[in-house]
């Protein structure tokens, strides 16, 4: 008569391989864009967030146009120095107002030359920086996905093992072993995700909170 392991802790085990191997809920991309934005439907986005690659100028800014301060703000030495300094998420946001105002002050008859090369350059910085965060979720949804079907591809393997004429019994213990450490990983990786989906709405939120300062020190 054929041997097997026990039915209750293989059951158990493919309960929690199946229940880790796959990736994080995309429902929000079924509500739609915000009012204006086109999300990049991407399966490999592992955020609940509606995925924007890149920022809206005109949702956040009423000011005098930018025109060639986003892309010429360099030129602009003070402004420049400014606004790779304060673009620096590490720096509160009352000691960047605090700074933006005394630039203000200091630029003299250039105030508004000087803010709209700073804005320019500050704009340009932080919709890097969040790009450059998007894609790296992108890179991390990936590799979760191509983990989620290695530990399906190992508990496929497991039910083979154990469904043979003469299961080995070594071979269906390390293939459990696996599973169990892929599983916890791939769950623990799923839990840290939580806060790097949240870094693109930080980013944007200092943004949107310096643009108010800017815009209120305009001549």
């Amino acid at each position: 008569m054929k041997r097997r392991p026990p039915r209750g802790g293989h059951a158990r085990l493919l309960a929690l391989a199946a229940s880790l191997a796959f990736l994080p809920s995309v429902r929000a991309f079924a509500a739609g864009p915000p009012s204006g934005a086109t999300p990049a439907l991407d399966p490999n986005w592992p955020c609940e967030q509606i995925k924007i690659d890149h920022l809206s100028l005109a949702t956040m800014w009423g000011g005098p146009p930018l025109g060639k301060f986003l892309t010429d703000w360099q030129q602009h030495p003070k402004a420049a120095e400014l606004a790779q300094r304060l673009a620096q998420r590490r720096i509160p946001i009352a000691q960047a107002q605090a700074e933006i105002t005394s630039f203000a002050k200091a630029a003299g008859d250039q105030r508004q030359t000087e803010l709209l090369a700073f804005m320019g350059g500050l704009f340009s910085l932080l919709d890097q920086e969040r790009f450059a965060v998007i894609q790296g979720l992108d890179r991390f949804g990936a590799r979760q996905k191509s983990y989620a079907a290695q530990i399906r591809g190992e508990v496929a393997a497991l039910q083979q093992a154990q469904d043979a004429a003469h299961p080995d019994q070594q071979k269906i213990s390390k293939l459990g072993e696996e599973i169990s450490l892929d599983t916890r990983v791939f769950g623990d990786r799923r839990n840290m995700i939580s806060y790097a989906c949240s870094v693109p709405d930080q980013i944007e939120h200092r943004l949107f909170e310096l643009v108010g300062t800017i815009s209120d020190l305009l001549p």
